[in-house]
């Protein structure tokens, strides 16, 4: 398994990241327009810029199109807990400026796999 990052480093290094497949770790946040992944711990957690996404310290989680889900049960007793998320890194539409809701968020991961830490 590749070593995890954390999300403030995987957002630093996020020109360099894109479409590449990551492992991180974080905060799991399964809300309804809310499913993220959040830096741990809070109290390194950025507060958003005036020209950046709200969401500073997150990224949204996504699986994409086809036949995977997300095994909603499951990540609603996970919420609020560290996980470690394996995807691939993408980054936000060019039109939006961001991801997710509201592109709120300064990328998204489109997960393969999410567990428990």
């Amino acid at each position: 398994m590749k070593t995890a990052l954390s999300v403030n480093t995987a957002l630093d290094e996020l020109p360099t990241l894109v479409g590449q497949d990551v492992a991180l770790e974080g905060v799991l946040r399964f809300e309804f327009e809310g499913t993220a992944l959040d830096h741990f711990p809070k109290s390194e957690r950025r507060d958003p810029q005036d020209d950046g996404p709200f969401e500073a310290s997150s990224v949204w989680l996504s699986v994409g199109l086809g036949s995977l889900r997300f095994n909603e049960e499951q990540l609603r007793r996970w919420h609020g807990k560290r996980v470690t998320v394996l995807g691939t890194l993408l980054s936000p539409d060019a039109n939006l400026g961001g991801c997710g809701h509201f592109s709120a968020f300064p990328a998204e991961v489109l997960a393969r796999s999410i567990e428990r830490l």
